[in-house]
């Protein structure tokens, strides 16, 4: 029912700001200009100007597509403090995203030159206070709490002197592959029908995290290596000798990660494409490492069984 709760409370206020954008969209378009103010200078003038369908596909793609992500996002994060974050956060943006959208069609409306509209700088601070108090209040609707991670325990692999073995294993993280499609085909969008310098960036985050949703993880007699399976580069290399065990450990990607991808904590480091299994890596300097990774305990005890024939060589 919490999952259901937080999803609710995510997808609903996106869904008030569509309806309400399209509905008086809609109502008041044959009373706007063919050509619309949609950008403002610091005096609240009108400086930048978008057609009028163009204006319509562009603001409902853009709370559609950012609903869809955030409700998947919460979604998929299920029972984690990230997951009760994930739908303050998408509730709030709903507002911030939603207000200005309806408020530009508000002062077109019935405008004959959209260059003399004119929209108010106190409104900046009315939305933000919006956006801020949607959230806190999808916050305290929700509740959610940590859960530990269980440790399984991987004895070493006993290997003899001159054994070679390798493991390797290749990860597909949809969790990263459908925001990077939704982002990416927002920026496709945007540069289509609205200004094109809207859709630049969330085209540039698509098509650059879209790399990083599949990596391959390799254990072999140099330590553990990560890289992606399309690029070369960036990759993640912790030599044998740096690292002082291994072991297999569940995970909540949001709830001890706070999301996807290359993630950063004090003393942390995690490669997080998903929820479940992962392989916990502890190096000298006392720093952990961790990748999510079906058959992590392979990896682990191969890992643990490389570190101590390395160790008794020295």
């Amino acid at each position: 029912m919490t999952v259901i709760r937080r999803c609710a409370l995510t997808a609903v206020p996106f869904g008030v700001a569509t309806a309400a954008y399209v509905g008086i969209f809609l109502a008041s378009y044959d009373r706007l200009p063919g050509r619309i103010a949609t950008h403002y200078s610091g005096d609240g003038g009108a400086d930048g100007f978008t057609g009028r369908t163009a204006a319509l596909w562009f603001g409902s793609g853009l709370l559609v597509g950012l609903g869809l992500l955030f409700t998947v996002l919460t979604l998929v994060s299920k029972e984690s403090p990230g997951a009760r974050l994930t739908a303050a956060v998408g509730a709030g943006t709903a507002v911030t995203l939603g207000y200005p959208l309806v408020l530009t069609v508000l002062v077109n409306t019935d405008v004959q030159d959209p260059a003399e509209v004119q929209l108010p700088m106190w409104h900046m601070a009315v939305l933000l206070l919006a956006g801020l108090a949607t959230g806190a209040l999808a916050w305290l609707l929700t509740s959610g709490g940590p859960r530990t991670a269980p440790t399984r325990l991987s004895p070493a692999l006993l290997l003899t002197e001159g054994e070679a073995a390798a493991w390797s294993r290749t990860i597909i993280s949809r969790a990263l592959l459908f925001p990077a499609g939704v982002v990416t085909l927002c920026g496709l969008f945007a540069v289509a029908f609205g200004p094109w310098q809207a859709g630049l960036l969330p085209l540039v985050l698509g098509l650059t995290c879209a790399p990083f949703a599949g990596v391959r993880v390799t254990v072999d007699r140099r330590g553990l290596t990560v890289a992606s399976t399309v690029l070369p580069r960036p990759r993640l290399v912790l030599p044998l000798g740096s690292i002082v065990r291994a072991s297999s450990i569940q995970v909540n990607a949001m709830g001890d990660f706070g999301g996807w991808g290359y993630r950063i904590r004090p003393n942390r480091r995690g490669v997080v494409l998903r929820s479940g299994e992962a392989l916990s890596v502890r190096t000298a300097g006392g720093r952990e490492y961790v990748v999510t990774v079906d058959d992590s305990t392979t990896a682990a005890a191969l890992l643990n069984g490389l570190i101590n024939r390395h160790v008794a060589g020295a």
